[in-house]
């Protein structure tokens, strides 16, 4: 599991280093303090290979052009000219550069040596390379559009490199149907039972549930089951997070704002279902909010038995664009609460 993460010049983020990660990992600050950023940051790494991911971070925010100076968005101050940079760390190290490229100058390079010999595409051209390094062991992927149609890309990847890690994001804006689909998994394995126990904080009649033509259909004690979707935001958003758990077995889930969609009553309940699965599936846990419930939740299921495995860092940027990150135990968090720190 990472330990550490080093993010230069992505979105709004000039620097960030933070340390001291665990399996479970709540960054919490103010609107537009860069915790979203961080997330896709953590995104991007975890998929090296694959360059239409910083492509993907812009459709998860809703925003799915990829013209040239749409590109230039995901780059500190629009500044292409130097790439965004990412490390992250643990028992391997993730090193991962993100360039920019056009052709549109008349002096062409035909120095094949050089690092980037991108400056040879045609007329007209432009796109993403990225750089990336595991263990010091370097590859490189691209993806090329073309000025007259940038809705078709051209993805060119290693052949001598396939992702070993799983990684999944979940956005405020995640699609429910989509991220169910493994529901099927969990059915065959016969590991229902944690669904089950998540669904009961939202309603104690739940029995059990099938999964059938694309639908989930749940046991309430009713003369028929009936579908999740009409039991509310809540259990909707619980099914797509154990999935995703579930899914992510011994790799890693990035979820933005988790307590959207629920009351605070079932906070610390929440986390404490969500905690176990992690620990069942060797899930590795990064999780934003701004909501001082989802902290005080977080408090009190991990002071239980958790606190060892669990890490909870204030956000805070600074005037010239650093990204600070405050690490708080889980018992200095009731310091931080009890002093009234504006988070909402």
């Amino acid at each position: 599991m990472f330990n550490k993460i080093k993010i230069e010049r992505f979105r709004g983020i000039k620097y960030a280093s933070i340390e001291g990660l665990k399996q479970i990992n709540l960054f919490f600050g103010k609107n537009n303090c860069g915790k979203s950023s961080l997330l896709e940051s953590l995104f991007l790494a975890s998929g090296v290979s694959n360059p239409l991911l910083p492509i993907y971070v812009n459709i998860m925010r809703g925003y799915g052009k990829a013209r040239l100076n749409d590109l230039e968005l995901e780059f500190y101050n629009l500044d292409s000219t130097l790439p965004i940079h990412i490390k992250l760390e643990n028992e391997e190290k993730r090193d991962l550069k993100i360039t920019l490229f056009e052709q549109n100058q008349n002096n062409v390079s035909l120095k094949t040596d050089e690092a980037n010999i991108l400056s040879n595409v045609e007329e007209g051209k432009y796109g993403m390379k990225l750089d990336f390094a595991i263990n010091d062991k370097t590859f490189a992927s691209e993806v090329h559009f073309d000025s007259t149609n940038s809705n078709d890309a051209t993805r060119i990847i290693p052949k001598d490199y396939e992702e070993p890690l799983r990684c999944t994001y979940l956005s405020p804006k995640y699609d429910f149907n989509a991220s169910i689909q493994g529901l099927k998994n969990i059915l065959q394995n016969k590991d229902e039972h944690f669904i089950v126990e998540g669904l009961k904080l939202i309603e104690p009649r739940v029995k059990d549930f099938i999964y059938t033509d694309k639908e989930m259909l749940v046991d309430v004690g009713l003369s028929k089951r009936i579908p999740v979707n009409m039991m509310g935001d809540g259990a909707r958003k619980i099914v797509s997070l154990l999935t995703a758990v579930y899914d992510c077995r011994d790799g890693a889930l990035l979820i933005d704002e988790i307590s959207n969609g629920f009351h605070y009553s079932v906070m610390c309940n929440l986390w404490k279902v969500l905690i176990n699965a992690a620990i069942i599936n060797n899930t590795q846990l990064f999780i934003t909010t701004h909501d001082v419930d989802s902290i005080k939740g977080l408090r009190d299921a991990a002071l239980e038995s958790y606190k060892d495995i669990v890490a909870a860092f204030k956000l805070l940027k600074t005037n010239d664009d650093e990204l600070k990150a405050y690490h708080y135990s889980i018992e200095s968090l009731d310091y931080s609460i009890n002093q009234e720190i504006e988070v909402r």
